[in-house]
């Protein structure tokens, strides 16, 4: 199974995790070795991905999608 989730690290930087675990048991236990062994402050809104497209991330997460800095990549439809 797909599940995605996301996190804040104690130097304030926010993300994204896709991982695969068995169960959402087994999910539950990979977030809290997040925050014990990985440095992650705070790991939270774990979901499955049924779908597995961008699509379902951008609509599961939409608060990491409106934060992210494109920068330099072309928007679709503008040159």
């Amino acid at each position: 199974m797909r599940f995605a989730v996301e996190y804040t690290t104690k130097s304030g930087m926010v993300g994204l995790i896709i991982f695969s675990a068995r169960d959402m048991n087994s999910a539950q236990i990979y977030m809290e070795e997040l925050i014990t062994y990985h440095g992650h402050d705070h790991v939270y809104n774990l979901n499955e991905l049924t779908e597995g497209t961008v699509a379902e991330l951008f609509r599961l997460y939409p608060r990491i999608a409106n934060v992210t800095v494109r920068g330099n990549i072309p928007v679709k439809g503008h040159d």
